[in-house]
C-alpha cells in the first residue's frame, strides 16, 4: 500500500476530470486547506483493493490479497521494510508499538481545539438556520399545521437512535484506534447500516398503511427515511470524526441546513402541503449523505467489503448497549412532558417545556468538546489509565468552565429571559422552571461528556445502566411530586435523574479520574462563577445585554486572577488561534519563540 502525495491533486487527468472533477477539486481543496495549516490529520490514503486505488509509480493496480489483509505488513510491489505508512498515524506521527498516537506537528490539544472550533461554529450557524426555518414554517403553517410538523419531526431522533444499532460510535472508535483498517470498518459500517435500513423501511412500508390512511402513512414513511440518514446516522460523519476531520462534518451540516431551509422557502413559495415541508428535510439529508460519501472516497478511501460474520456480530454486540442508551436518552428527555400531560394541566406542560427548551440546547457546547476529544481519548484508552487521565482531566475542566457560569447566570436571570422571549403574563411561571433546570446544567454537561468517555473506554453497558437508573429516578420523583407541585415536580425529577446518571457514570469513570480530582477541578471555576453571580445579582435590573457582557467580563477576569488556566493551556489556545492563520498569528508565533 502506497500513500499518494497530496500534490498530485493538482494534476487531474482527463479520465479523473470526466468522473467528477469538480467534487474531486473540492475534496483536494479541503484536504489542502487542512494540510497548509499543518494539522495532524491523515493524508489521503490509497489502499490496494478492488474499487480502492493502489498507486505504484503514478499508476494503480489492485491487489486482492493486500485488500483482504487491509493493514498487513506488505504492499504492492514493495517489501515490508520500504512500505510507506498507510496513515498519517503511521507515516507522519510514528505511532509507538503499543499504538500510542503521536500527533504530528500539531499537539493533540491543538487538534482537539481546532475540532471544537469547527463544531461550535457550525452548530451556532445551524441553530440560527433552524430558528429561521421555524419562523418561516410557523408563519406559513399556522399553529395547527406547525404543531403537526413538530410532532412528526420529533419522531426523527427517536427512530434514528436505533437505526444503526449503536454501531456508529464503535466504528468511529475503531477507526480512530487503527486508521489503517479504516476501509474495512467503513465497509462493515455500510453493510450493517444498509441491512438495518432495509429492514426498517420494509417494516414501515408493509405495516403503516394497515393502520393509517394514505397521507399519514406517507408522512411516517418520510420521517423514517429522514431518520435513517440523520446526521448522527451518516456513515461519512463517523469516518470524518475518527480522522479528526470536524471541518468536513461542519461543511456537511451546513450544506444540509442550507438545502433544508431552501426547500422550506420553495415549499412556501409554491404553497406546498405539510408533506413537502417534511420532504425538504429528507432531500437535504440525502444531499448531505451523497456528498459526504463522495468526499470520503475522494479524500480518505473507498470501503473494503470483506464481511466476516463474527466481526459484524461483535460490532453489533458492542454497539447495541449504546444504541439502547441513546434511545433511553430520547425517552428520558420527554418523560417530564409525558408525566405532566397525564398528571397535571396543559399549562404545566408549557411551563416545563419552555424551561427545558431554553436550558437543554446549551448542551451542544459540551457535545462539541466531547465529540472532538473522543478519537484522542479512544486511542489513549488502549494505553491504560495513566494515558487517559490527562485527557479526561482536561475534558472535565472544560465542562466546569463552560457549565458553571451558564448555570449561575440562568439561575439569576431566568425570569427576565422568559419575559424577553415570551411576552404576556401567562408564561411567567416558566421562569421558575428555567431556574430549577439551570441547576441541572452542570450535571447535564458532565453526563454528555460521560456518554463519549464511557464509549471510548469500551464501557457502553455502564452508560446504558446509568441512563436507565436516571430514567427510573426521573419518573419516580415526577410521579411523587407532580400531583402537588405541578411543573416544578417534573423539574425536580429531571434534576434528580441527572444526578443519578452522574453518580452511576462516575462509578466507572472514577477508576480513571477519582472524585477528589473532580472536586479539585471544579473549585476555582465555581469560585469565579459565584463571583460573576454576585455582580449579576447587583445588576439584575439593568439592561439584560449589559448584564450579560459585564458578567462575562467579570468571569474571564476572575479566571485569570485565580489562575484557573495554566501556561500550557494558554499555549494550546494560542496554538489553535495560530493554526487558523488569523490576524496576529505571526506576532503570536514570534513572541512564543522568544526565550
Amino acid at each position: 500500500m502506497v500513500e499518494r502525495p497530496r500534490s498530485q491533486c493538482a494534476g487531474l487527468g482527463p479520465r479523473r476530470a470526466a468522473r467528477g472533477g469538480h467534487l474531486w477539486s473540492l475534496g483536494c481543496f479541503l484536504d489542502q486547506f487542512q494540510h497548509d495549516r499543518d494539522p495532524a490529520f491523515p493524508t489521503r490514503l490509497v489502499i490496494s483493493r478492488p474499487g480502492v486505488r493502489a498507486w505504484e509509480g503514478g499508476r494503480g493496480r489492485a491487489s486482492d490479497a493486500a485488500g483482504r489483509a487491509c493493514g498487513r505488513d506488505f504492499c504492492v510491489g514493495r517489501p515490508a521494510s520500504s512500505r510507506v505508512g498507510m496513515s498519517a498515524y503511521g507515516h507522519k506521527e510514528s505511532a509507538g508499538p503499543e499504538g500510542e498516537p503521536a500527533r504530528g506537528e500539531h499537539p493533540t490539544a491543538t487538534v482537539i481545539g481546532r475540532s471544537i472550533s469547527f463544531r461550535m461554529g457550525s452548530q451556532i450557524l445551524s441553530s440560527l438556520i433552524n430558528v429561521a426555518g421555524m419562523v418561516v414554517l410557523g408563519n406559513y403553517l399556522a399553529a395547527d399545521g406547525y404543531g403537526q410538523y413538530a410532532f412528526y419531526y420529533a419522531l426523527v431522533p427517536l427512530i434514528a437512535s436505533l437505526s444503526d444499532l449503536g454501531v456508529g460510535v464503535i466504528i468511529t472508535k475503531e477507526i480512530a484506534r487503527t486508521p489503517e483498517l479504516g476501509p474495512r470498518y467503513l465497509g462493515d459500517a455500510l453493510l450493517i447500516k444498509g441491512a438495518v435500513a432495509m429492514a426498517m423501511l420494509l417494516v414501515v412500508t408493509v405495516t403503516v398503511p394497515l393502520v393509517l390512511d394514505g397521507p399519514h402513512a406517507l408522512l411516517v414513511w418520510l420521517v423514517t427515511v429522514t431518520a435513517l440518514i440523520d446526521l448522527t446516522q451518516d456513515v461519512g460523519i463517523w469516518v470524518f470524526r475518527a480522522h479528526d476531520r470536524q471541518d468536513l462534518e461542519a461543511l456537511l451540516l451546513l450544506l444540509s441546513q442550507i438545502a433544508w431551509v431552501g426547500g422550506i422557502l420553495l415549499c412556501v413559495a409554491l404553497k406546498g402541503h405539510l408533506t413537502f415541508a417534511l420532504a425538504s428535510a429528507t432531500i437535504a439529508f440525502l444531499l448531505r449523505f451523497a456528498v459526504g460519501s463522495l468526499l470520503v472516497r475522494r479524500i480518505l478511501y473507498r470501503p473494503v467489503y470483506s464481511p466476516d460474520w463474527d466481526r459484524l456480530k461483535r460490532l453489533v454486540a458492542e454497539g447495541l448497549p449504546f444504541g439502547l442508551a441513546i434511545f433511553a436518552v430520547v425517552v428520558y428527555g420527554r418523560a417530564g412532558v409525558l408525566l405532566l400531560k397525564g398528571l397535571a394541566s396543559n399549562a404545566d406542560v408549557a411551563y416545563f417545556n419552555i424551561g427545558y427548551m431554553l436550558s437543554q440546547p446549551l448542551g451542544f457546547i459540551s457535545s462539541a468538546f466531547s465529540v472532538s476529544v473522543f478519537p484522542s481519548l479512544a486511542r489513549s484508552a488502549r494505553l491504560g489509565p495513566e494515558s487517559v487521565q490527562p485527557v479526561l482531566r482536561s475534558a472535565v475542566k472544560f465542562q466546569f468552565l463552560a457549565a458553571l457560569p451558564l448555570s449561575v447566570g440562568l439561575f439569576l436571570l431566568s425570569r427576565r429571559v422568559v419575559r424577553l422571549l415570551l411576552h404576556g403574563g401567562s408564561f411567567q411561571q416558566a421562569g421558575g422552571a428555567l431556574m430549577v433546570l439551570s441547576l441541572a446544567l452542570t450535571f447535564i454537561f458532565l453526563n454528555l461528556m460521560s456518554r463519549y468517555v464511557l464509549a471510548a473506554l469500551d464501557q457502553q453497558r455502564a452508560y446504558l445502566r446509568a441512563i436507565v437508573a436516571g430514567l427510573l429516578v426521573n419518573v419516580a420523583l415526577g410521579v411523587a411530586l407532580i400531583h402537588r407541585f405541578g411543573y416544578l415536580g417534573a423539574c425536580v425529577g429531571l434534576l434528580g435523574g441527572e444526578i443519578a446518571v452522574l453518580i452511576m457514570c462516575q462509578r466507572t469513570i472514577g477508576r480513571h479520574l477519582p472524585v477528589a480530582i473532580l472536586f479539585r477541578e471544579a473549585a476555582r471555576p465555581l469560585a469565579a462563577a459565584l463571583g460573576m453571580g454576585g455582580v449579576v445579582f447587583l445588576m439584575r435590573d439593568a439592561n439584560l445585554a449589559l448584564v450579560t457582557v459585564v458578567g462575562g467580563g467579570v468571569y474571564i477576569s476572575l479566571l485569570i486572577l485565580l489562575k484557573v488556566l495554566s501556561d500550557e493551556e494558554f499555549r494550546v489556545m494560542r496554538g489553535v488561534y495560530v493554526s487558523f492563520r488569523l490576524p496576529g498569528s505571526g506576532w503570536l508565533t514570534r513572541t512564543s519563540n522568544r526565550p
